[in-house]
């Protein structure tokens, strides 16, 4: 998964989908990956340049590296995000699960990892719960949580402080949680038994903030774990927070 936000639109260049939809194919398969595609659908959601306050998703249940991805170069905007989704094999496709996750609250949500489902506690909110415990996708039951505690009167570095102290993760719970006005970043993630981490990476440069679950431009920087990403979509601004876990 990965973004892209600026202070003026612009497309995302052709050269870094390639190397990104590259990763998300068989021919990726690494020693650390034995399942090395990401052939379970693909979304993305951006804000279309002539409309400042409407945020637009998109979902396909087509593999990425078989569909038009590079009409998403015919996209000019101050924010995109793409993600495409990599589960078990003998998984079924279903759109509903096809990232980004919305359940018309405040944040959207794309994920990178494993949550264990049997982790999350019940919900104050009745229709969260309700969808948290209609859900069987980690992810919706992770943004159930999250709202949940933002609706507690918690900041978002208060919410997620509360989430990592009951979840239990298993690769790891790197999202992009967004909306219209602000990206956050989030970093949480185990390390994995061979000493690779699920991290993400970040540039900040030329006007334009980037992040992606690999160093998909020269100057990316890893990104500290435990920690979160405040960006202000309205003017770049960025705020590094550690959480305290």
């Amino acid at each position: 998964m990965f973004f892209q936000c600026s202070l003026e639109p612009r497309s995302v260049e052709h050269h870094v989908l390639k190397k990104f939809v590259s990763t998300c194919r068989w021919q990726y398969l690494r020693r650390y990956n034995l399942f090395g595609h990401h052939g379970f659908g693909w979304g993305f959601a951006y804000i279309p340049e002539n409309r400042n306050s409407t945020l637009v998703i998109k979902r396909d249940i087509t593999p990425i590296y078989k569909a038009n991805w590079k009409a998403l170069t015919n996209i000019k905007t101050r924010f995109l995000l793409v993600h495409a989704r990599k589960t078990l094999p003998w998984k079924k496709k279903e759109p509903e699960k096809v990232h980004p996750i919305n359940i018309q609250e405040k944040f959207s949500i794309c994920h990178n990892g494993i949550i264990k489902n049997h982790s999350f506690p019940h919900l104050i909110d009745p229709r969260l719960e309700s969808i948290k415990n209609s859900s069987d996708l980690d992810t919706q039951k992770y943004l159930c949580f999250i709202i949940d505690e933002l609706k507690k009167g918690k900041s978002l570095k208060e919410a997620l402080e509360s989430v990592f102290r009951v979840i239990e993760i298993g690769a790891g719970a790197n999202a992009f949680l967004f909306n219209e006005s602000e990206c956050n970043v989030i970093n949480y993630h185990n390390t994995n038994f061979n000493g690779r981490n699920h991290t993400l990476f970040i540039s900040n440069d030329d006007g334009r903030v980037f992040v992606a679950t690999t160093p998909l431009l020269s100057n990316a920087r890893e990104i500290e774990n435990h920690s979160l990403v405040n960006i202000n979509l309205m003017n770049l601004e960025l705020r590094m927070i550690k959480l305290e876990l």
